[in-house]
């Protein structure tokens, strides 16, 4: 995803040798080792001394234990392509505060071949979360529009994480997707609150929310039995 958003040309962007960012000069093994190479670096590069950003070895660490939680309770093999978009997409978001059109589409494309797919094999209309998946859009949308007006709406808000959830939905059964999108909110509202507290948001800080639903998607995708079998028995919500 860096090479694609550094417009890297094929076959560049396949062959060029990983290089820092700011000397240029080619890494070594060692440079490449996820995370430990961070650490024993101190967060610089071994060729210039610049400082390397934080979010390389955090993803690092994040996809790792992701892919790590998904084989150890089994998960369904098109869970862990479904984390990599999600994963890639994040990116763009963290950085730019919005997502590429064209994998968004093709993530979107995917989640429909999938449905089409999953009902004709089981030869039977298989909508999953669909539903859910509207409702929320359309709920999301109408509240921003109330909040922010139809104009501040059209010009701020992107349509990418709705596309990404709505893909979701059809990934997701109605159980599930309701808890990864509770997920979503609390996490992203407890960040906020920190964020504010600690002074390094204000009101006009716009808050990427597809970091959330990847990490609420692991959590559905490994503990989503337990947490949902809990809010069950405890609680008589589900």
């Amino acid at each position: 995803m860096y090479r694609l958003d550094k417009e890297y040309k094929y076959p560049e962007i396949f062959t060029k040798p990983s290089h820092c960012e700011k000397c240029n000069k080619q890494l070594q093994w060692y440079d490449l080792i996820p995370v430990l190479s961070y650490i024993f670096s101190k967060g610089k590069c071994t060729k210039c001394g610049s400082k390397i950003n934080i979010y390389y070895p955090l993803s690092e660490l994040f996809l790792g234990i992701s892919i790590l939680l998904l084989y150890y309770y089994s998960a369904s093999w098109f869970t862990y392509p479904i984390l990599l978009t999600l994963f890639s997409l994040t990116y763009f978001d963290i950085h730019y505060k919005a997502i590429p059109q064209t994998p968004t589409l093709a993530f979107l494309s995917l989640s429909i071949i999938y449905l089409i797919t999953n009902s004709i094999i089981k030869e039977q209309l298989i909508l999953n979360a669909l539903s859910s998946g509207l409702i929320v859009i359309v709920l999301i949308t109408i509240l921003l529009i109330l909040m922010y007006g139809f104009k501040k709406f059209k010009e701020g808000f992107g349509v990418g994480d709705f596309l990404i959830l709505f893909s979701l939905s059809i990934f997701l059964n109605t159980q599930q997707f309701w808890l990864l999108f509770w997920i979503s909110i609390l996490t992203a509202v407890i960040i906020s609150i920190i964020g504010f507290i600690t002074k390094k948001y204000n009101r006009k800080t716009a808050l990427p929310l597809l970091p959330f639903f990847t990490l609420a998607y692991v959590v559905v995708m490994t503990y989503g039995d337990v947490i949902l079998k809990y809010l069950g028995l405890y609680i008589g919500i589900i």
